[in-house]
């Protein structure tokens, strides 16, 4: 079968969106990576805490006790008087002077004579751990139980791999932003699928511009977003004809042009440049094209520039539903259950179809270029759609 769409091997500098160390609050780090150990500046708990409600006592054979003061929790511990006893509440700093609590549901007082043994309803001060353990090795991800673990230990802020900042924009003069609809215009879904793909990886600041086709124009929007993001992603554009503007856009803008997008994708033109401290990916219009490479190149971009672990993927076993010709790339394809099977089907090549956001669900890798004949079973790799892996 002809005429189904390929994408030919292609790839960026690995240095293009390197990594960058910052410090983040807490509550903005779930979903980061630690660039240090981190070590309790405290121990943990400080004080000795009473694990049940009770009595603070002194451990051993009791005589009789008076009353003194109840501890208040969150206070710092008092000394505990002789023969003396401090009623305490789950949680609370065990007094000084105090080894044991008896637990005492009524609230009545231990009796004399009665024996507790040291520690006994007692968290030890330092238990948990002491100032110096390491609480989490360099490389961990910050989620919910990371997190839970820091913020008990008193952390504030963390020292992680900071969130890539992005500005996607849109040229073209039939584009116009989503919210208006007049007519002979197209939305720019190109753009909106980009920036759910990246809010679905866990960025903060994605955001959308718009720039019809003319180099000044767009050589102008670079200038300004390259101040304020890390990585620009253009659509459109990024051909070599005479309506295609983004090369000279980025020289007007300052910017350097790493490598030409033919000489990195042999199916699909695509621009890498250099702009100062930010960095620009220029993407086709092509929907098609479009999403095929934000999939393989503009998703791993970007979770490694704050991810260093591999970029997660997803397997599925298909049984091909067309005959594949041996050539080198990955197959891109829609999948259709068919009775406790799953086919492959092509998707074919075209311009402009949008509904290939729909239908692309999925990349058959066939980097050693063998025929894959119909019926056969192969392994898929999943397209990330903006939700959990």
């Amino acid at each position: 079968m002809s005429g189904y769409f390929i994408l030919y091997p292609s790839a960026l500098p690995k240095d293009f969106l390197p990594p960058k160390k910052t410090s983040v609050p807490l509550s903005d780090a779930l979903g980061l990576e630690l660039t240090e150990d981190i070590f309790a500046s405290e121990n943990i708990p400080p004080y000795s805490v009473s694990l049940r409600d009770g009595w603070a006592v002194s451990s051993g054979c009791l005589a009789v006790l008076h009353e003194e003061a109840a501890v208040v929790n969150g206070d710092d511990p008092l000394r505990l008087g002789e023969q003396a006893c401090r009623w305490i509440n789950t949680g609370g700093y065990l007094p000084i002077g105090a080894d044991a609590v008896y637990s005492s549901e009524s609230g009545a007082k231990p009796e004399s004579g009665k024996c507790v043994y040291p520690g006994e309803n007692v968290l030890e001060a330092g238990s948990e751990w002491k100032k110096g353990d390491c609480l989490l090795r360099v490389s961990s991800i910050i989620g919910a139980s990371e997190s839970a673990l820091l913020i008990e230990a008193g952390m504030q802020r963390v020292p992680v791999y900071a969130r890539p900042s992005v500005a996607i924009l849109a040229t073209g003069h039939e584009i116009v932003e989503n919210g208006f609809s007049p007519e002979s215009v197209r939305h720019s879904s190109n753009a909106h699928y980009l920036q759910q793909l990246f809010c679905g990886l866990g960025l903060t600041d994605v955001s959308l511009f718009f720039a019809p086709d003319n180099a000044v124009t767009i050589a102008d929007r670079i200038s300004l977003l390259k101040d304020t993001y890390r990585l620009i992603v253009t659509v459109g554009g990024t051909g070599t004809g005479r309506s295609d503007m983004l090369r000279k856009a980025i020289i007007k803008a300052g910017g350097t042009p790493i490598d030409d997008g033919a000489a990195l994708c042999s199916s699909l033109p695509f621009v890498c440049a250099r702009l100062g401290k930010s960095s620009l990916l220029g993407l086709p219009g092509n929907p098609l094209g479009f999403a095929a490479l934000s999939q393989r190149l503009a998703l791993p971009l970007v979770w490694q520039a704050f991810r260093t672990d591999p970029y997660p993927r997803r397997f599925v076993s298909v049984v091909m539903g067309f005959d594949a010709e041996a050539k080198a790339g990955d197959i891109c394809v829609q999948l259709a259950p068919h009775g406790a099977y799953i086919v492959a089907l092509p998707i074919q090549k075209a311009t402009g179809r949008s509904c290939v956001f729909r239908d692309m669900r999925a990349f058959i890798p066939n980097a050693g270029g063998q025929a894959l004949p119909a019926g056969a079973r192969v392994q898929a790799e999943l397209f990330f759609n903006g939700l959990l892996f």
